[in-house]
């Protein structure tokens, strides 16, 4: 116990000793003649005991505090991290390596008993735990900087005075080691086990693909291949999915560490996310052949979707809108338009829904309800039954008439008035929050600035007015002034109708966009990127899913965690705060016994995640139903991969002098596993102090109230007793 001391509140210590004064004074007075008349003796005990109560109550009011300093002598700790990773298997010598390690993790180290430390020994992989025997390098990744930010917490209170690290050196994933280092402030001594061992080996190091692919047109994959004993040798790299071969080319590898670039031709199978892999034929004496194969996914979409463009008449909306649709490769085309007596100048509007679904979109420029009156059950069921999509561009012939009750079905709009056509000057649209992010609304490539690009184009020059939007529909825009009513007024609109989309904007002349642009010295491409936005939003199904569950990515390396998000919205696109997803994961090459189910959790309105953490490599299936009031309201079902080439595998060959750079920059020092001998005797490992000021206010204590009870008492007894007035 050290530092004793008793301080007091300096505001009211000066007060405290001036009454103390005053009412000492005061009792002197008051017992220096007494009725009837007492001994001298007497009349000083009774004054004593007033002046001690009054002195206890003011010296309370000084607040008081006790406080010192309990010191406690606390042993150096030394924390050992022994690397349990795959990789760790891959060193030079592992046998005999391994024999000293289990040594290491079963007896003190050279020079142990001579110094007195606590040691406390803990595996690392992708996390820390406690060190277990017999060793198990079975670790898939390597998350070096995790495990020494974890070492802060653990040793928060007690007196860590360095770090071992027996490793490889080798890290794959986590935050990076020499900023975890560095928080830690304690020296890090690194006991190297590498280097790795010149086995033979052929890997594929890295695959560029793209993420989206077209049926029916080529494609190609870009790999990086690195080759140790297999000089010269030509081996055969095939590009498969489902089973079926989809390309194959001939490398002739170098050997000696060399890394070649090739590229792989392929043509993508049907619609769909799909899986592929890419191979490499394992050799007999190569030692590792999970490298030899990688996979990945590609979302495979219709080579040429096909889009009709029907109009009510003849105009530059039209003209515009098909230049850009034509342009594209991934567009065919066909038109259907009346003139402006009526008749027809193209092809015909399709008579059955048969005919209409072989379109993937439709697009009405400006069509009169009177025009689509014959036309509107064909397009609910084109929309509702086959999920397909439909794009409203309203303008002055669609304000002729009323919509029928079945037009306003499909429309976002509530129309419970006739469309009408305002001309209040020329204005630019207002996005609204959720139209800044959308991907409609993106013309430019800079998506923070996406306003800003709508207000440098040309500005429109009239709108319709349909009324307010329906519940469910999604407002991207609005005019930039209220209506009459205070209302703000939409321009462009989504809803859903069953299965399908519905695009409608209802402002004019769209094509003066583009047109204008290049007129001032532009390249109109704010036109030319928002009908391709429209037309790629529409036909994008995945898109309007309200409830989606799947696994983060289609294809995860060997190590990784597995997880699962949800995003879940009812029929009103609101985020649902209830409900409950049960996963089911079962291996293809499982039983029901390997089968996986998990509940998702929670984390935030209308989304969920699940983390399965780490799975065994191969093939898996899933589903997931949505539950809510023991309903089940959805199922959904799908595949992941999860491939047997591991992040240890990925950097097996990449190694940096990262335990050197630790060692140096922490005040360590670095070792081969071959100076163990050298390690504990060079430590500088010193005892610390715990130390812990503790403090009592005294004014708080009951005893002080007991204290000055007792002295009143015994005054009043005594005084009682000698019958004093």
């Amino acid at each position: 116990m050290r530092d004793i001391s008793l301080s007091f509140a300096n505001i009211w210590l000066a007060v405290a000793i001036v009454l103390i004064a005053v009412l000492l004074l005061f009792t002197i007075f008051y017992y220096r003649r007494t009725n009837p008349p007492i001994s001298k003796g007497k009349r000083i005990l009774l004054a004593a005991l007033r002046s001690t109560t009054f002195a206890l109550l003011l010296f309370c009011l000084a607040e008081p505090v006790f406080s010192y300093l309990l010191v406690r002598d606390i042993p150096p700790h030394l924390a050992v991290l022994f690397d349990t990773s795959e990789s760790v298997q891959t060193v030079e010598d592992f046998d005999a390596k391994k024999s000293i390690l289990t040594q290491l993790a079963d007896s003190p180290f050279p020079g142990q008993e001579a110094m007195t430390f606590v040691r406390n020994d803990y595996a690392f992989s992708d996390s820390l735990s406690e060190l277990v025997q017999p060793l198990s390098f079975d670790g898939k990744q390597t998350s070096l900087g995790n495990c020494l930010r974890n070492l802060r917490d653990i040793y928060e209170d007690r007196n860590l005075q360095g770090v071992v690290v027996i490793s490889d050196g080798l890290v794959n994933s986590g935050v990076d080691p020499m900023n975890a280092a560095s928080e830690l402030a304690i020296p890090v001594y690194a006991l190297d086990l590498g280097p790795q061992k010149s086995s033979k080996d052929i890997r594929i190091v890295r695959m560029t693909h793209d993420e989206v692919g077209y049926e029916g047109k080529p494609s190609e994959i870009e790999l990086e291949i690195e080759s140790r004993g297999f000089e010269e040798l030509t081996v055969p790299v095939t590009i498969k999915s489902g089973g079926r071969t989809l390309g194959t080319s001939e490398v002739r590898l170098s050997g000696a560490n060399a890394r070649q670039n090739i590229t792989l031709d392929f043509v993508p199978p049907a619609q769909g996310v799909r899986t592929f892999s890419v191979s490499l034929p394992a050799q007999p004496d190569e030692e590792l052949t999970d490298n030899n194969r990688r996979s990945f996914s590609m979302k495979i979409l219709k080579s040429k979707l096909r889009i009709l463009l029907a109009a009510g008449y003849l105009s530059w909306e039209l003209t515009f809108l098909k230049r850009v649709i034509k342009a594209s490769d991934d567009f065919d085309c066909d038109l259907s338009v009346f003139d402006r007596t009526g008749k027809l100048k193209t092809a015909p509007f399709p008579r059955s829904v048969d005919q209409l679904k072989e379109y993937d979109l439709v697009i009405l420029v400006d069509y009169s309800p009177s025009k689509l009156a014959s036309k509107v059950d064909g397009l609910a069921s084109y929309l509702s039954d086959h999920g397909k999509a439909v794009m409203f561009m309203l303008g002055p012939d669609f304000a002729e008439n009323h919509p029928s009750s079945a037009l306003r079905k499909l429309l976002p709009y509530d129309l419970s008035k006739p469309p009408s056509v305002r001309d209040d000057g020329s204005f630019h649209l207002q996005l609204t929050e959720h139209g800044k992010y959308h991907s409609i609304m993106q013309i430019t490539e800079s998506g923070s600035q996406v306003q800003k690009s709508w207000a440098g184009i040309p500005p429109f020059e009239q709108y319709l007015s349909l009324g307010q939007e329906k519940p469910g529909a999604t407002i991207l825009a609005v005019h930039p002034e209220q209506s009459a009513d205070g209302d703000m007024i939409p321009l462009i609109a989504t809803n859903r109708v069953g299965k399908g989309k519905v695009l409608t904007t209802s402002f004019v002349p769209i094509w003066k966009t583009g047109f204008l642009a290049q007129g001032r010295g532009g390249s109109g491409e704010e036109y030319r990127n928002f009908v391709n936005n429209c037309i790629r939003w529409l036909v994008t199904t995945e898109d309007v899913d309200r409830i989606r569950i799947a696994p983060s990515k289609p294809v995860f390396k060997s190590g990784e965690r597995v997880t699962f998000s949800a995003s879940l919205f009812d029929e009103s696109y609101q985020a649902m705060e209830d409900g409950a997803v049960i996963l089911t994961v079962l291996p293809d090459s499982g039983t029901v016994g390997d089968t996986l189910i998990v509940s998702m959790i929670r984390t935030a309105p209308g989304r969920m995640r699940a983390d399965l953490h780490q799975l065994n490599h191969g093939q898996y299936r899933y589903s997931a139903e949505l539950m809510r009031d023991d309903q089940r309201v959805a199922s959904i079902s799908g595949r992941f991969v999860v491939e047997a080439f591991s992040l240890e595998e990925e950097t097996l060959y990449e190694r940096e002098d990262l335990l050197k750079e630790l060692a140096a920059t922490t005040g360590g020092r670095y070792y081969p596993i071959s100076m163990i001998d050298s390690l504990i005797p060079q430590m500088n490992l010193l005892s610390g102090e715990h130390r812990t000021r503790r403090e009592y206010p005294l004014a708080n204590y009951w005893i002080i109230l007991v204290a000055v009870l007792t002295l009143l008492s015994l005054e009043w007894a005594i005084r009682k007793r000698l019958q004093l007035l």
